[in-house]
């Protein structure tokens, strides 16, 4: 009998990466702002939790309550063109894994483990996520923006094991650790996995900063089912 039932896998450089996917079209909004990148992804993951949770769900209000945060001048015309280049920026980076992760996916499925995906991200973010290829993997796919909750919050993991009908007990949850998913889901009950396959190209200091957090350590999503395996054994 298996030890375990599912697999739980975050989305934003787990399984792809806009800094991953170098042929990306268009510029980063940091760019388009004219504002430094620290300063744009500090505003961005340190101070907009309503974007994640759903509370704010135009488009344009989500730039307006990133970009102001850094300066409250931007016109809107730019904050426009901002919109509407993340809007095509995050449909190329679902709609174009980078090779090997749909086919690393689908092994997995195809071995019986019942599959989620738990994402923190905004209705822009994943506004292209269904019908594409990394959707079909998924018996369930969570998004924060749609049920009000985010990672590191329990209950969005205690969502993912009632839609999947498991224990946590019953799940290996992967990520590359952000938003302290990986100490979340292990204090969940689940077996927490980091994976580096894009984060060891981002923030290689990262790697080692959460790499301290868990017991499990992939640099490649092909090494799950072997890491399974021996898990079970």
């Amino acid at each position: 009998m298996k030890k375990y039932k599912a697999v739980l896998f975050d989305l934003f450089t787990t399984l792809t990466s806009l800094a991953a996917l170098k042929d990306a079209p268009g510029r980063f909004s940091f760019e388009i702002l004219g504002v430094p990148r620290a300063s744009w992804n500090n505003a961005l993951f340190n101070k907009s939790r309503q974007r994640l949770i759903g509370a704010i769900r135009d488009p344009l209000e989500i730039m307006k309550d990133v970009a102001w945060k850094i300066d409250p001048w931007i016109p809107e015309n730019v904050l426009q063109e901002a919109v509407e280049e993340r809007r095509t920026r995050f449909r190329y980076c679902l709609e174009n894994p980078p090779e090997g992760v749909v086919d690393s996916l689908r092994r997995i499925k195809d071995e019986g483990y019942k599959m989620a995906l738990v994402s923190n991200a905004d209705v822009t973010e994943v506004e292209a996520w269904e019908g594409t290829d990394l959707h079909s993997c998924f018996d369930h796919s969570i998004f924060s923006c749609h049920e009000g909750c985010m990672k590191p919050d329990p209950e969005i993991f205690n969502l993912a094991v009632e839609r999947l009908d498991v224990k946590p007990e019953d799940c290996l949850y992967v990520g590359d650790g952000g938003n302290e998913e990986l100490i979340a889901s292990a204090q969940a009950g689940m077996t927490a996995v980091l994976t580096s396959q894009f984060l060891q190209d981002i923030a290689p200091d990262l790697v080692t900063e959460r790499e301290k957090t868990v017991n499990h350590h992939i640099r490649n999503l092909n090494e799950i089912l072997p890491l399974i395996e021996k898990l079970e054994k």
